[in-house]
């Protein structure tokens, strides 16, 4: 690390990790606490909160790829590939158990620990007491650890690992630096400070000023039940440029929002979605009816004052607007057209009257 990242090494942290990713204040606060004091850091919560992509945006930054190892720990993880695999010359040759630490990630400064805590008690048994000696000790093979720094990264909460026996418990603790990486909230404008970060990365259609109406969903959405992770929303925000692409547009619609239905834990929601844009549809197409018969009204009023001499053709007048009349009396509207029909209809009544009175004060005359 050059002289100048190391002396702001908080603020160099953490103005790199901004140039992608929001809620990463305090993930850059503990790197560089854990660099400083070369103390391993456990970063724990639920997943899609980007914690591995941050340690690995910090790290490439901040040291030479050959300085990083990083291990994916898991159910199929054991012993040989915790200690850079078995040697199975010796094996054949020796009779003896032998691995090459050279090739694991004791012999790099820092290591990234991928979900840690889901490989095999045996394994992690292991790895506590190497932590402990800081050495690999099996049998005669002895190896120093030059590990300076370890990053582990679980979706599990080191409470209840700590809870499941005494030398997970100390595991744990050999992971002084601790921090739970789930937001403090979900609420509509986390998600769009998060679309606006990754927006000017994602290819595709135009976001058409969808972002606040997909926001306002990803927090609708995290009310009751598991909160919709940061990667979900930005799958979210993936999914309905791509959907525009699909019906060759260039921007973003409402009807797009429908595929959200394919992000796990909008499905539900998605439904909601469809049944807003059949009564946006329907809508729509009462709008356009009122509109039409608003504009046949003022055309009627034309011809009433075109014609205001001649009784015939002020009561073909009066009786188009009648036609009028039934057709916006017969006319099914949502809820928030209803005054609008309403007030429509009484004016084509008003004005019946009005023109029925002159057609008549035509005849006497």
């Amino acid at each position: 690390m050059d002289t100048k990242k190391k002396e702001n090494l908080y603020e160099t942290i953490l103005a790199k990790l901004q140039e992608k990713f929001v809620r990463c204040e305090e993930i850059a606060r503990v790197i560089a606490l854990a660099i400083e004091s070369q103390k391993n850091v456990l970063l724990w919560g639920p997943g899609g909160h980007g914690k591995s992509e941050m340690i690995t945006e910090a790290l490439e930054y901040l040291f030479n790829e050959d300085d990083i190892f990083v291990q994916s720990f898991g159910e199929g993880m054991d012993e040989a590939t915790l200690w850079g695999g078995l040697d199975f010359a010796a094996l054949e040759n020796e009779k003896v158990l032998k691995y090459f630490p050279d090739q694991s990630f004791l012999a790099k400064p820092y290591a990234v620990f991928e979900e840690m805590f889901d490989a095999p008690a045996s394994v992690l048994l292991a790895l506590k007491d190497t932590l402990t000696a800081r050495k690999l000790r099996k049998g005669s093979q002895k190896f120093s650890m030059k590990t300076k720094v370890i990053i582990a990264i679980t979706n599990k909460d080191p409470e209840e690992v700590s809870e499941l026996g005494p030398a997970a418990a100390a595991l744990v603790e050999r992971f002084p630096l601790q921090l739970n990486v789930k937001w403090d909230s979900y609420k509509s404008a986390d998600y769009l400070q998060l679309f606006e970060k990754v927006a000017p990365f994602l290819t595709g259609a135009d976001l058409n000023g969808t972002t606040a109406v997909l926001a306002e969903l990803m927090a609708k959405a995290s009310e009751n039940s598991d909160p919709i992770s940061p990667r979900s929303a930005v799958y979210a925000l993936s999914v309905v440029k791509s959907a525009a692409s699909l019906r060759s547009s260039n921007v973003v619609e409402k009807e797009d929002l429908i595929d959200l239905k394919f992000i796990d834990g909008l499905d539900g929601l998605a439904e909601n979605i469809k049944a807003e844009l059949e009564e946006a549809f329907k809508r729509a197409e009462a709008e356009k009816k009122l509109v039409g018969a608003e504009e046949l009204m003022q055309r009627l009023i034309e011809e009433w004052g075109q014609n205001n001499n001649s009784p015939i053709k002020l009561l073909q007048v009066a009786k188009k607007m009648s036609e009028i009349q039934d057709l916006v009396s017969n006319l099914t509207v949502p809820d928030g057209l209803t005054d609008r029909r309403k007030s429509l209809r009484e004016s084509v009544a008003e004005k019946i009257t009005e023109i029925q009175s002159a057609a008549l004060n035509a005849t006497r005359v």
